[in-house]
């Protein structure tokens, strides 16, 4: 038996996130060591703070729409619980909380996996839905 077509494009749209999260995770990681090499190939613009932001935003409004639809269908806290753990790692990248050594950088990939974990523990949620009904 199929899923219903809205059900199966919140999968999709978990998918969306869960790469979206990968992908600002990688580019945190990543940035630091190729600021230079973005610079030389005229792509400086990832690096650039309206590029995160925008990642950030598109991050928060997928996964805030997602997965409190998810919470209000499943009553599973979980992967809400690891998208907010996503958000407060963001707000302490940008704030500056605390100083080391590539705060941002660590803090933002941190956030970028968080977020990403919470997509995925809640496609794994959604898809034993398929098998049972509600």
């Amino acid at each position: 038996m199929s899923a219903p077509r809205s059900e199966s494009n919140n999968l999709v749209i978990d998918r969306y996130g869960m790469a979206l999260s990968i992908a600002c995770a990688i580019h945190c990681a990543v940035l630091p060591i190729a600021v230079s090499l973005l610079t030389a190939t005229g792509l400086s613009w990832i690096a650039g703070p309206q590029f995160e932001w925008a990642i950030i935003a598109c991050t928060f409004i997928l996964g805030s729409w997602r997965l409190i639809r998810s919470f209000v269908r499943h009553r599973n806290p979980q992967s809400l619980f690891m998208f907010g753990a996503g958000l407060i790692f963001f707000a302490a990248a940008k704030m500056a909380w605390f100083s080391f050594p590539y705060n941002e950088a660590w803090f933002m990939t941190a956030g970028g996996l968080s977020v990403a974990t919470a997509h995925f523990r809640n496609l794994r949620l959604c898809a034993c839905c398929h098998s049972h009904s509600h």
